[in-house]
């Protein structure tokens, strides 16, 4: 994937990340000390302190006689401590390295345990340039773990991305619910509730970073899934309602459609009148997924989006064609060297990055947003939100009072 990677961060601490929210999991990360100290901290800020994560420690003989003994010995210490319903082995990259057995201590562990469900996320050395397939793999190993249950005639199932999207569904859940159509919502809170997907009846992804778990559900449960659009924004939120609608035969969601429409429209072209025309342009740079989603809701408030894609699966081809065929959004997908070579190059006016990228934006002075701040960015509400309070928030006097200075005394 010859993308410039500005997370520095790879996809097993997103994994933990994700699986450490779900109550009635544990994720297990199995790997040396370093790793699991870095994961662990990284990630603290991102799982509530209630839930537990653990580990193994590989130590040098490990590597050379292999480590599963004192992996399957843990799995055992934490259901006979907490009694999981199941334990997510998080397998970092010393382990694939040294081709550990992992699914054979599974095995073992499920004749030892059969009322434990065990299953491994293949996270870390598999996918290390793109931090958002650490939440695909795990909700993909999760999966693995789900039992066959029948289906609900007409419910919907809807796929979110990282755990930061469990519980936080609410714009698409409620209008589909009001429409009478049942529904049921993945990731969710507890696993027990994550676990229902396999209810549905046709299932509708709402983000670009689930493609591996899309794939498990048709696989495992024959369950197909479709892509509308990301529903972010007045035009997208629609679209994909829409688009639901029609599939679902289902008029009732259309007119529901029509009267958000007609609660949002007057406010969101007021907002969008405070940025047409000002010749503003945004940078987002390889965030979690959202450098898409937020880049789409700038595009329509009227800005000039430039945006470094995370990865380049299907969905993205799909929602890239969107942005560019809709709102004139310019792909970087060429590799460069440094961001700050980017701003140069583009001149934008905000820039949206991870806080490692934070470092290069600093020395241009370009007012910039931490775009794992912007994760809730579904429905209609969070557009006119973030459209109201955008300049505020990014101190956009501040930065031009800095460029009055510049221009008066720089010479």
């Amino acid at each position: 994937m010859p993308l410039k990677s500005y997370e520095h961060c790879c996809s097993t601490i997103q994994a933990l990340a994700s699986l450490g929210k779900i109550e009635g999991v544990i994720p297990l990360l199995h790997g040396p000390q370093p790793c699991l100290y870095q994961n662990q901290v990284g990630s603290m800020s991102c799982r509530p302190a209630q839930l537990l994560t653990a580990g193994t420690l590989i130590n040098k003989s490990d590597v050379v006689f292999g480590g599963e003994e004192s992996l399957k010995q843990q799995v055992k210490n934490i259901y006979q401590k907490y009694k999981p319903k199941m334990v997510a082995i998080i397998n970092t990259c010393v382990p694939q390295l040294i081709a550990e057995d992992i699914d054979g201590v599974i095995v073992e562990l499920e004749e030892e345990i059969p009322e434990l469900t065990v299953v491994t996320c293949k996270s870390g050395f598999n996918y290390p340039r793109s931090m958002p397939l650490g939440s695909d793999t795990a909700w993909a190993a999760l999966v693995g773990g789900f039992k066959e249950k029948q289906k609900v005639p007409g419910s919907v199932g809807i796929i979110g991305r990282t755990g930061q999207d469990a519980g936080n569904m609410a714009s698409i859940d409620i209008p589909i619910k009001q429409a009478g159509i049942k529904t049921f919502l993945f990731p969710a809170p507890h696993i027990d509730e994550m676990e229902k997907i396999v209810c549905a009846d046709s299932i509708y992804s709402i983000h670009l970073t689930n493609m591996l778990t899309s794939k498990k559900i048709k696989e495992k449960f024959g369950t197909e899934t479709h892509f509308i659009e990301i529903p972010v924004g007045l035009e997208g939120t629609s679209n994909f309602l829409r688009g639901v609608a029609d599939r679902e035969k289902n008029q009732k969601l259309h007119d529901i459609v029509d009267e958000e429409e007609k609660r949002v429209r007057p406010e969101f072209d007021k907002i969008k009148a405070t940025f047409v025309g000002k010749g503003y342009r945004m940078l987002l740079v390889t965030g979690p997924g959202n450098e898409v989603s937020i880049g789409k809701i700038m595009a329509e408030l009227g800005m000039e989006v430039f945006v470094v894609p995370c990865m380049k699966n299907q969905l993205y081809k799909q929602e890239k064609k969107i942005m560019e065929d809709r709102y004139g959004v310019t792909f970087i997908e060429k590799d460069f060297d440094l961001l700050e070579d980017l701003i140069e190059e583009i001149k934008p006016t905000f820039v949206s990055c991870e806080f490692q990228g934070q470092v290069e934006t600093v020395r241009t002075f370009v007012p910039t947003i931490i775009n794992m701040m912007y994760l809730c960015d579904y429905g209609y509400d969070f557009a006119i939100d973030l459209g109201t309070n955008f300049l505020a928030t990014i101190k956009q006097p501040v930065y031009e009072k800095w460029q009055g200075f510049v221009s008066k005394y720089g010479g």
